[in-house]
């Protein structure tokens, strides 16, 4: 099977599984699950025009894939087996406003969506990658956005309360707009995420 339609089919089994299993009571949250898996399960065509791009904080990489739990659903394998493909990006939003350390140290990558590797206009599925110590400031933008941790320990915050440590396992659901920031303390993070509803602009710095 090819190595991208491969995450394809892990990523909407893993979603699958969070939905059959989740009693959380919010409409947009179950909404951006829904249209995922709704996305995930046509088949996506091949974007001939994706280009390998490597960012610093990729030095991290290789760690975190090798520290991915075994019950991630195969996560490890899959993403080692496509990571030379892989176009890491960073927010041009964020120029001149963050620190040359954040850039340093902070990375995502489309893997599926309109610019993905594999092409689907309604979604945005991918990871982030962040480096041993780095805080990322609070942002938000319109997207629905969901997150799964699935290396290394890091610290989360939505809105103006206190941040509350994360680690492989745990989901993170940001509804439109809602301000969101994250910081490592002393390894590095590597977590999947995916966006519906309004896609096309990045995030924006608050």
């Amino acid at each position: 099977m090819d190595n991208a339609v491969n995450f394809k089919t892990l990523v909407n089994k893993f979603y699958k599984n969070i939905v059959s299993s989740n009693e959380v009571d919010n409409s947009n949250y179950h909404s951006h699950l829904n249209e995922v898996i709704k996305s995930l399960s046509n088949d996506l065509e091949k974007n001939l025009n994706y280009i390998y791009s490597y960012q610093p904080v990729c030095r991290f990489l290789d760690s975190c894939i090798n520290n991915i739990p075994e019950e991630f659903y195969g996560f490890e394998n899959s993403i080692r087996n496509i990571k030379t493909q892989l176009n890491w990006q960073i927010n041009n939003n964020y120029k001149k406003i963050f620190s040359k350390d954040f850039f340093y140290n902070e990375s995502f990558v489309e893997i599926i969506g309109p610019n993905g590797l594999l092409i689907s206009p309604n979604i945005r599925v991918g990871l982030l990658l962040l480096g041993e110590k780095v805080f990322y400031p609070s942002h938000n933008h319109k997207a629905l956005e969901f997150y799964s941790i699935l290396s290394g320990k890091s610290m989360w915050q939505q809105n103006n309360d206190s941040f509350e440590q994360k680690e492989p396992g745990d989901n993170i659901f940001h509804d439109m707009w809602v301000p969101h920031a994250m910081e490592t303390t002393g390894e590095p993070a590597l977590a999947l995420f995916s966006w519906s509803g309004d896609i096309t602009d990045e995030a924006v710095p608050i």
